[in-house]
């Protein structure tokens, strides 16, 4: 699972290089009038990184499968005659680290494909509309506040010069994280649909990073989260790397976190969403 997650993370991460790189390449005061190939950029990076992190998902969800019920799923990347060993071995290569192997014997096949069609429509709208809140929005309403900061000053003005630095960085992270987000969505959303159409699944639970928020520490807090209509959203946000583990079998165990999580919990013993943020932070700070 770490190494599912690190190569997750790890996407999101080489997505907000490459969209950093774009914006670097940008006078701030040239932004405004190159809003459309930043755009072009921006949902072409989330994309194709959105690509990869749906390839990974599959893969992972494979592999976690075949090793709980033994038997491997049809659908996108299926090998005729796929092992465990097989199944291993393009896992290990997806997320570029050798953590496990199996046998080479050909496991029973459930022919369902349960993954859906990547909607790259509603891909390439999201990736357009997070653009528009994260950055062009944002960038019209700093050309407006533009005149009146600046006034007479020179343009090397160190207070001038402080505003557009401290834009251009508030702009970089907010539009970084909501891609990030929309990257690893590509492989979130993968695994959770398919849970809702394997007949093999029974539902999942959120795995979380080191040190999640307390909105994500409340969500992996339910533990195992059984498929229905009711569960059908995964709730991520930006610069969040939770993760979605789908369970087979009734004899799944939990990671150490989410015991963790569960039991601050009990202990918090209700109340609003607010009221949990403060015992969640005071009593991780302890």
């Amino acid at each position: 699972m770490a190494a599912y997650q690190l190569a997750q993370e790890r996407l999101a991460a080489e997505f907000a290089a490459r969209w950093a790189a774009t914006l670097a390449a940008v006078e701030a005061r040239e932004i405004a009038g190159s809003l459309a190939d930043l755009e072009a950029a921006y949902v072409a990076a989330i994309r194709e990184s959105a690509a990869l992190s749906r390839t990974l998902s599959v893969a992972f969800y494979r592999l976690v499968r075949a090793l709980e019920t033994g038997r491997v799923i049809g659908g996108p990347g299926y090998r005729p005659a796929s092992s465990l060993g097989s199944l291993w071995a393009e896992f290990n290569t997806l997320t570029g680290t050798r953590t496990g192997s199996g046998p080479r014997e050909p496991l029973p096949v459930d022919t369902r494909n349960p993954f859906p069609a990547a909607d790259l429509a509603r891909e390439a709208r999201r990736a357009e509309e997070t653009f528009r809140h994260q950055v062009a929005d944002r960038v019209e309403k700093h050309e407006r506040e533009r005149p009146a900061r600046q006034g007479s000053a020179a343009l090397d003005d160190p207070e001038l010069v402080a505003w557009e630095r401290e834009f251009a960085e508030s702009l970089k992270t907010g539009s970084t994280g909501a891609g990030g987000m929309l990257v690893q969505d590509g492989g979130r959303d993968a695994i959770h649909t398919a849970l809702q159409d394997d007949p093999g699944a029974i539902g999942y639970y959120r795995a979380t990073e080191g040190s999640p928020c307390y909105f994500c520490a409340l969500m992996a807090a339910r533990g195992a989260v059984y498929k229905s209509k009711r569960t059908a959203a995964f709730g991520a946000h930006p610069h969040c790397h939770c993760q979605a583990v789908p369970i087979f079998s009734r004899r799944y165990q939990l990671p150490a976190a989410n015991d963790k999580f569960a039991r601050m919990w009990r202990d918090f013993g209700g109340g609003s969403l607010a009221d949990w943020r403060t015992h969640y932070r005071t009593t991780t700070k302890t």
